[in-house]
């Protein structure tokens, strides 16, 4: 009976714990993936500083949610690959220089051995 019990509880308690998304194996620490366009898993350096807020919280009331990312420990070679990348499948930029795309926006820069990602989502 005991044994029963055992099999009954280990599955449920496994699921129990499988069952939040899991944000630890997320490319940007505490966010989930599924939070963010795929181009924007794409990372160079060292993940620094992450800052990800939605539901109409971002400075622009046209976009739901907004992701601020900065890769440290950079190269100029690290940014043209990351703006090759980006530009690959953006629509165009608009009159504030952020790439556009289907989901929104984004602006890259670079600064010292950084690269400062602000993304705005629809």
């Amino acid at each position: 009976m005991l044994a029963c019990v055992l099999l009954i509880m280990i599955p449920l308690s496994l699921t129990a714990c499988g069952g939040r998304a899991n944000t630890s194996s997320s490319v940007y620490p505490n966010i989930d993936d599924a939070d963010i366009p795929d181009i924007l898993e794409k990372t160079v350096g060292t993940v620094g500083n992450t800052y990800f807020t939605s539901f109409g919280k971002s400075d622009n009331k046209d976009y739901r949610s907004y992701l601020a990312v900065t890769f440290e420990n950079t190269t100029e070679d690290d940014y043209d690959e990351l703006m090759e990348h980006y530009q690959s499948a953006s629509t165009g930029t608009d009159e504030e220089g952020f790439l556009l795309f289907d989901w929104g926006r984004l602006h890259v820069n670079a600064e010292d051995d950084s690269i400062l990602l602000n993304a705005y989502m629809k």
